[in-house]
């Protein structure tokens, strides 16, 4: 028999509860210990941005209910959310779910509804219908995607009033969708949620969805029925804010560095200097990821910060040294890997002519931009569209136009560099 009850504090979970909780991906939660220390925005950085998420959350009159997120490849979206998750967890934050490329069970959709659904049964007034809900039907756990959105979220939430509603928390954050490998399961969970929010019944939930800027998640946020329920956002790279954030970052980082390590290792107190952390500013590309690995190289106990910095300044890697850059050349690598093997060789050609496009060409006069698709595909006898093709799913290091002349740009040159260490380090095999 299923029962779900209380007894003075104690809640005593029914049958469809303990089996929701035996399939959920418990990694995915904001909080997990799995993902301690999660990433977060650096105190004081990403005002702006923070500022239009918590306008648009707390805004009662909005008109928008979906809002997407988005930006390259290492430029803090999983610490935005990680941030927004945090600051309303109390009232607003109703479930999150964060994905993860390299765990198995949030490297999928399968668990996602059931995990979401797993949050909201937290809540008194949806715990008896999500439990019954399993109860009645106990192989939701293992329907499709639709049925269980359906049958644990949609069916219980239409049991709530209107009044009730104004009590519960409405929020729930969805974090790096374009790590779920299953392309597309990416599209079918954006029209899941773009059909429940635009149904005459709508789900009276909020959700902030954040990812790399991938042509199938772009495609779907492109259906007309995202027209009237979408505000989106990009993190980017590129502007002053970006920038400032960083340089702050770095000065604080580095002032760490010096309390910790100065007084031993004669490190002085105007280390390394504004001039140095404006360098790496510009090396950065508005990358944090980049920020918190230099960071994390030069303040290793294994070496000197001074001498660690200059590797980092010069490039100049000692022999048996490891690269200051290993975490971004794995980032970088695992984005090639999505490639199979028979097409990675002639991509890594495309790349080639990219990054040194005046290395090679016709020997005619040619109207078109020397990297662009068009260029490309007359240079190596490619089929048209044959270049967009081998090049879809890279738009997070890559910035490809939509059309077939425009240049494919590769942002400044420390991204230029890490593109090269890909092609020098993938040649024909694993990347």
């Amino acid at each position: 028999m299923c029962m779900s009850v209380r007894e003075g504090n104690i809640f005593v979970r029914g049958a469809g509860l303990e089996l929701l909780s035996e399939n959920i991906a418990s990694g995915a939660f904001y909080d997990s210990e799995q993902r301690y220390p999660p990433p977060n925005c650096h105190p004081g950085t990403r005002r702006r941005i923070l500022g239009i998420l918590k306008n648009w959350i707390e805004d009662e009159s909005k008109t928008t209910s979906v809002h997407w997120l988005y930006g390259a490849v290492g430029v803090g979206k999983s610490a935005i959310a990680q941030t927004i998750c945090e600051d309303f967890s109390e009232q607003q934050l109703a479930a999150s779910f964060f994905f993860s490329r390299t765990d198995p069970a949030r490297n999928n959709s399968r668990r996602l509804f059931l995990t979401i659904a797993h949050q909201l049964a937290s809540l008194p007034l949806l715990r008896d219908s999500i439990d019954a809900a399993i109860c009645s039907r106990r192989d939701i756990i293992h329907a499709t995607l639709e049925k269980q959105f359906r049958g644990l979220i949609i069916e219980p939430c239409s049991h709530i009033t209107r009044d009730q509603w104004k009590s519960l928390p409405r929020l729930i954050v969805i974090d790096g969708l374009d790590e779920c490998r299953d392309i597309p399961s990416q599209q079918r969970l954006l029209s899941i949620i773009r059909q429940a929010k635009t149904d005459k019944a709508s789900l009276p939930f909020e959700f902030l969805i954040c990812s790399r800027p991938e042509p199938p998640i772009r495609d779907a946020f492109r259906d007309q029925g995202y027209s009237s329920i979408l505000r989106s956002i990009e993190v980017g790279g590129r502007d002053y804010e970006s920038h400032k954030d960083i340089a702050q970052y770095f000065r604080e980082g580095f002032n760490e560095i010096r309390q910790k390590r100065g007084p031993s290792e004669r490190v002085n107190m105007d280390w390394p200097g504004e001039d140095v952390i404006q360098h790496l500013v510009q090396k950065a590309c508005g990358q944090f990821i980049y920020g918190s690995t230099v960071l994390q190289y030069v303040g290793d106990s294994r070496g000197l910060p001074t001498e660690r910095l200059e590797i980092v300044m010069n490039l100049l890697i000692p022999g048996n040294s490891e690269s200051p850059y290993r975490n971004l050349d794995l980032l970088y690598k695992q984005i090639l890997s999505t490639h199979t093997e028979d097409t990675r060789e002639l991509l890594l050609d495309v790349i080639a002519l990219i990054l040194s496009p005046a290395l090679v060409g016709l020997q005619i006069p040619w109207p078109y931009h020397r990297n662009s698709c068009y260029y490309i595909e007359n240079l190596l006898c490619l089929a048209e569209g044959k270049v967009q093709a081998l090049l879809y799913g890279l738009h997070s290091i890559l910035f490809i136009p939509e059309n077939n002349y425009d240049s494919i740009m590769y942002g400044e040159a420390e991204r230029k560099n890490h593109i090269i260490s890909l092609k020098a380090h993938c040649p024909t095999g694993e990347p």
